[in-house]
């Protein structure tokens, strides 16, 4: 039972919405330049191939960490099997609307960013089951690894990426905020930066070097079909899953945990995510992303920033969310109003409970400081005290022996004086 509710225990965090940021600006920078700037520059090249490695496999680890709570199918049709489809008919009709011949698959989302949503509905129905198992990660890292060898395991519902990047969300899922207090708190913890760059910059080298796409990274075919023996291919996937994690596990260890300028784009990822591939494709049809000034990386930059300024905007999430909401009532004619929780589910606690909590915390934390500095002055005060007492003590006992040793050469020298007046009388 103690378990149970750890384990659906999600407090608000301003971590998981900058880490959040930095992915989704890495999707979008990602895609927009694999459209023609990877096919002229080599050193956009490595990067396109470092960023492939581990942005799909953290932004799905974040997410099954987010999905911590019971599921609901209802919930989980309205919010992300709605947006699947829309979002499928919608990169389907830009490329219709340039002309270019695309047959619509909805089964088969390749082409599309939307794979994503149709796996994260799989992952989150499945997996409050699956996270029963024990050692679940280490096994389903080992059925990836085998089903690479496998044809049967193509883009036909997006089957392959499910497997290849359900070790991400299983781990996110048993993932405890625990952890990440811990991990922050590991003193050594700067050395993962230059472990994950040498590693994100030696992979990328010796697979461009060696001629090896790309398509291994994304998880969408066999190994055979990326061009690679059964043995090359699991030995890559398995250098995805370490470098992945580490990436990971850097970001959750050194990523701000307080709310920055750009934290609140965290809450409006799906915006971005739904509209970012279409207009892609829509700027590269109509030969925008060809142009002299787009073939440079900085612009590049500045256009995906720009891009998740604006799709992560509180208007275009009222744009999103207002037209799910319609046709979730179209439909269901009852609970319309969702909210945007396709790539991040809701927490147990709201941004502002963080703040008032986090106040709380500083409060209690100054009052502790307080009482320990009043305990500590009344103990001095007590020895203080303590000390005088003994010292009166000691004075009144000192006093009284000197009266007492008073009265003895008193009486002593009367009986003298006695002694002397008796021989007197004698004589």
């Amino acid at each position: 039972m103690k378990a149970k509710a750890d384990r659906t225990s999600v407090p608000y965090s301003y971590l998981i919405d900058n880490i959040k940021v930095i992915l989704i600006f890495l999707v979008v920078f990602n895609h927009i330049i694999a459209f023609q700037l990877v096919k002229t520059e080599e050193v956009i090249r490595y990067i396109w191939y470092a960023i492939t490695i581990f942005h799909m496999p953290a932004f799905i680890f974040i997410s099954g960490y987010l999905s911590k709570k019971p599921q609901n199918v209802l919930k989980n049709i309205k919010n992300l099997l709605i947006p699947y489809i829309l979002g499928y008919t919608l990169t389907w009709y830009s490329q219709i609307w340039l002309g270019k011949s695309m047959d619509y698959e909805l089964l088969r989302p390749t082409g599309t960013a939307m794979w994503y949503l149709l796996a994260l509905l799989v992952y989150r129905l499945t997996i409050e089951a699956m996270g029963k198992f024990r050692f679940i990660v280490p096994l389903s890292i080992i059925f990836a690894l085998w089903a690479g060898t496998r044809p049967e395991f193509t883009t036909y519902l997006s089957a392959s990426r499910i497997v290849v990047f359900f070790p991400f969300f299983v781990a996110g899922y048993l993932w405890k905020s625990d952890y990440i207090r811990e991990i922050r708190k590991f003193v050594g913890k700067w050395v993962l930066i230059p472990v994950s760059a040498v590693l994100l910059w030696a992979i990328p080298h010796y697979m461009i070097g060696n001629d090896i796409g790309i398509a291994i990274f994304r998880g969408n075919h066999s190994y055979k079909l990326c061009g690679l023996t059964n043995t090359e291919g699991i030995i890559i996937r398995l250098l995805m899953y370490l470098v992945s994690f580490l990436v990971i596990y850097t970001m959750l260890a050194l990523i701000p945990d307080r709310k920055l300028p750009l934290t609140y784009i965290g809450r409006h990822t799906m915006g971005i995510y739904f509209f970012h591939y279409p207009l892609l494709i829509v700027m590269n049809g109509l030969f925008i992303l060809q142009a002299q000034p787009f073939m440079n990386v900085w612009v590049l930059l500045l256009v995906s920033f720009l891009f998740i300024l604006v799709l992560g905007s509180l208007p275009v999430d009222f744009i999103y969310t207002g037209i799910l909401n319609l046709i979730t009532f179209l439909l269901f004619k009852k609970d319309k109003v969702i909210r945007d929780e396709g790539l991040e589910e809701e927490y147990d606690s709201d941004e502002d409970k963080y703040e008032q909590l986090n106040r709380r915390r500083k409060a209690i934390e100054e009052l502790a400081a307080t009482l320990e500095t009043e305990e500590e002055q009344k103990a001095h005060t007590e020895v203080i005290n303590l000390d005088e007492e003994e010292k009166e003590y000691s004075l009144e006992e000192l006093m009284e022996e000197l009266e007492e040793s008073t009265r003895e050469v008193d009486s002593g020298e009367l009986l003298e004086e006695s002694e002397g007046q008796e021989i007197d009388k004698q004589s």
